[in-house]
């Protein structure tokens, strides 16, 4: 048996061949994804352990609970004095008091420049507690004087002794950079940009304290473990301060990452299960033609002994063979994917490299492609497979093709699966939240999936319309080519099916992403109260309140309004509020007060209508809390606003008083700043921001630029990633293509004997190819179509915000276009294979 399926093999290795690189297509990208997050986890490890070397212990203050994802938090600083007591502890050797802050380095066109986060840090030499290892020059020592990160240095075009502009929370200062230096031994230290200063210095222009620190890092004795000196030095600690191990530290920071590194990953493999489960269809066409041109074959097998189990296992075996075949390409091309996706994340951060290094091959990314590669490949044989196990023996006494099979089955499968879907989308419709969206989505995917089982009923009419043109204008070659893509109606589907999955993907999320957009516009055009938005560059970049009262001194400024964000915990889990004058948020954001006071004090909240609807609160309700630096609070609901459902957090969902919040997180950052202005000039503004180069000044129509270019990209990234699975495809087109023209080598001799040339002839197959491909581009992009409209309108319910439905008619058609032209692409090789034959060998063909 092993034999017969190597010969078998070998002896259609051309028809097999695209169905191989259709599996090395899938598994390649699987193997890429889980290449691209094993190599960041090592990446980012390395760098963590770089960060925690010699940090034994972090003394800091205690705190409820931790930072949100890309929140700038800043940590309630630690008393000087305490410095004096941990290193009074029994087995501490050395413990240091760490200053930062923000510290970005200007260049010479006034830009700031350097990997985000920019971070200024007071120097200090010693090796065991400090990240900085000076390479050139001499460390700050005056007050005038910095040493920078050499990559920062070069991107800026500085050198020792240069004057060097460096923007702070309170503007910018001019110092003398006397050295350059490495941070840490891991590749992540390119990827960090650091401004090191004077002690002195540091504490003064870093800390809103200068008698504090923002925390205590502790080097251990020889022979103490990081445990036993923690214990130690907690013992001696004073309430409101905590020691945790260095290790217990940077697991704290790297399990954010790791959150972000599984949610792209998760991402990512979303769209590579959708590029295999398309190249199934090709896997599942490939056998099916190759078990119906070989049915003398397989039925002499039959004759001269072999059983149904013999047959079915040489069959499955050859998928085996290209299963494995393709999963060995595959995993090699993981290696080229996983660096394809880095740069293309690189795109996605807005130009900043992620310390990528060279591509790990995890263990798991072995086993995914040999699993996936040949588990697939099996799958999509085994119905070819059987249903070769079922030719007689007799069939070997006469020339014979597998008959035509009913399609009664289809239609009932088919029906059914609408019929539910159906169910399901009205479900969702009447429903709300999370379950509506669960119910409609599911029942979408279950029409998209009844649509594609009774796509050999649809062909019939669809092929006939689609193919008018050709039949009209085309003469007999657009008749037969028109009449080709329907001889086999169960074929030409599973053709049409692989490019209809991408298709219909990229329609629906086209018809989401195009709704979103629109929905934003209008929510910005309603939401967006502000003349001007004064923002950082990125979310990370901290807006100073002194830049604030810079504005506000501006001539013609009405109003200034900074805005903040509250983090505390509130029934059991963290809530995210903005802190500020109640009632001028209110007035600012146009929320009208529909129950209860403004007047809120201390630990009580205004909430939105949405937010007290989901919780079940109202005016009075009191919910048990606490606050970051874990102070108890009871808190009340004092009012209930008429807030607006919304794609972007443009308005507050919920309301704390500032004057109340501060005295828990008095360093709590500004987000933005919103400017309401009667005469001012936007020079005047931009001239007041000068000492500030990191803040950006926005006027509505940039905030609205702003976020449909941030949509923009993210649709251009899932399209970017479903093209994949298009033109996994259009290989299925080819090799449809291919076979057919091999399974009717007979014919084309005869139409070539009778006069046929083979211009015609190509054009012939060129026109059947671009049917069943734009059978397939109306299938998939009119199920997308429906797909969209169906979940829009289950997010414009309640709080999905998604409020417009937009249909970009212009992309779909751009779609259907493409597809037309796909198929003209993959009809090249078949077509000139088919007129390239020889006429007295193809006629006398069996």
């Amino acid at each position: 048996m092993l034999k017969l399926v190597l010969r078998g093999l070998v002896a259609h290795r051309a028809r097999l061949l695209l169905s191989m690189v259709a599996v090395v297509a899938g598994v390649a990208f699987v193997a890429g994804t889980l290449m691209f997050s094993a190599t960041l986890d090592r990446s980012f490890d390395r760098a963590f352990d770089d960060l925690g070397r010699g940090t034994d212990v972090i003394v800091r203050t205690e705190r409820a609970f931790g930072p949100g994802l890309g929140e700038r938090a800043p940590e309630r600083p630690v008393p000087a004095p305490v410095l004096r007591t941990v290193r009074n502890v029994d087995g501490v050797a050395k413990a240091h008091g760490v200053v930062t802050g923000f510290a970005a380095v200007v260049d010479r066109r006034g830009r700031v420049v350097g990997a985000e986060p920019q971070t200024g840090v007071a120097w200090d030499g010693d090796p065991d507690l400090s990240l900085p290892r000076l390479t050139s020059g001499t460390p700050p020592a005056a007050p005038d004087e910095i040493a920078v990160d050499v990559t920062t240095a070069r991107d800026a075009g500085y050198r020792i002794g240069d004057r060097v502009t460096v923007a702070l929370l309170s503007g910018t200062r001019a110092f003398r950079l006397t050295g350059l230096f490495e941070v840490g031994d891991s590749a992540l230290g390119d990827h960090l940009s650091m401004t090191a200063f004077a002690p002195d210095t540091a504490r003064r222009l870093l800390s809103d304290d200068p008698g504090t620190f923002a925390r205590i890092v502790v080097h251990a004795d020889d022979g103490v473990s990081q445990e036993r000196l923690r214990d130690a030095v907690a013992a001696a600690l004073p309430s409101g301060v905590e020691a945790v191990t260095g290790r217990a530290a940077i697991e704290e920071q790297a399990g954010q990452l790791k959150t972000v590194l599984t949610v792209m990953r998760t991402f990512l493999l979303v769209f590579a299960v959708i590029a295999v489960f398309v190249g199934s269809f090709i896997i599942f066409n490939t056998f099916a033609m190759l078990v119906s041109t070989r049915v003398g074959e397989l039925a002499l097998l039959r004759a001269v002994g072999a059983s149904r189990g013999q047959v079915t296992r040489s069959v499955l075996g050859e998928a085996a063979g290209v299963g494995v075949a393709g999963s060995t390409l595959g995993l090699a091309a993981g290696a080229g994917v996983a660096a394809g996706l880095a740069r293309l994340m690189t795109v996605v951060t807005g130009g900043e490299e992620l310390p990528f290094g060279t591509p790990a091959v995890p263990v798991s990314a072995v086993i995914a492609s040999y699993a996936v590669g040949t588990l697939v490949t099996l799958a999509a044989a085994f119905v070819p497979a059987r249903r070769a196990s079922r030719i007689p023996p007799v069939a070997a006494l006469r020339e014979a093709t597998a008959a035509p099979r009913p399609l009664r089955g289809r239609v009932w499968c088919g029906a059914a699966a609408l019929a539910v879907g159906a169910g399901a989308v009205a479900a969702g419709l009447a429903s709300e939240g999370r379950t509506a969206l669960t119910l409609a989505g599911a029942g979408a995917m279950a029409v998209f999936a009844g649509v594609i089982v009774v796509s050999p009923v649809l062909c019939r009419p669809a092929i006939r319309i689609l193919a008018w043109p050709f039949t009209r204008f085309g003469g007999s070659t657009g008749r037969m080519g028109g009449r080709n893509a329907l001889r086999d109606p169960r074929r030409t589907a599973a053709t049409a099916s692989a490019p209809a999955i991408g298709l219909a993907l990229i329609a629906a999320v086209s018809v989401i992403v195009q709704s979103m957009a629109a929905s934003v516009d209008r929510q910005l055009d309603a939401g967006l109260t502000a003349d001007y938005r004064v923002t950082g560059q990125s979310q990370i970049t901290p807006v100073s309140a002194e830049a604030a009262g810079a504005v506000a001194a501006v001539e013609g400024v009405r109003s200034v309004i900074p805005i903040r964000t509250a983090r505390f915990m509130l029934g059991g889990s963290v809530r995210t509020a903005t802190a500020g004058r109640p009632g001028e948020l209110l007035g600012h954001f146009r929320l009208p007060l529909r129950e209860g006071s403004s007047a809120v004090r201390g630990d009580s909240l205004l909430v939105g209508r949405s937010v007290a609807k989901s919780q079940g609160w109202e005016v009075g309700t009191t919910v048990a809390g606490r606050y970051r630096d874990g102070t108890k609070r009871t808190f009340r609901i004092a009012g209930i606003y008429a807030d607006r459902p919304s794609l972007t957090p443009s308005a507050p969902s919920m309301i704390i008083n500032w004057d109340g919040y501060r005295d828990h997180v008095p360093d709590a950052p500004i987000d933005r700043i919103e400017i309401n202005v009667g005469a001012a000039e936007r020079g005047a503004l931009e001239a007041a921001l000068a000492p500030w180069p990191g803040l950006e000044l926005k006027d509505r129509a940039q905030v609205k630029d702003e976020a449909a270019g941030d949509i923009e990209l993210f649709l251009n990234l899932v399209l970017g990633l479903l093209v994949l699975s298009v033109l996994v495809a259009a290989l299925g087109i080819v090799n449809t293509l291919a076979l057919a023209v091999t399974e009717r080598t007979r014919e084309i001799g005869l139409l070539r004997a009778i006069g046929m040339q083979r211009r015609r002839l190509r054009r012939m197959i060129r026109y059947e190819a671009v049917v069943v491909s734009l059978f397939g581009a109306v299938l998939g992009v009119g199920t997308g179509v429906v797909l969209g409209i169906v979940l829009q309108h289950v997010m414009a319910e309640g709080d999905g915000g998604m409020e417009v439905l937009a249909i970009p008619y212009g992309r779909l058609a751009v779609c259907v276009a493409a597809a037309a032209v796909i198929g003209v692409v993959a009809a090249v090789w078949p077509a000139r294979r088919a007129a390239r034959m020889n006429v007295l060998r193809a006629i006398a063909t069996e």
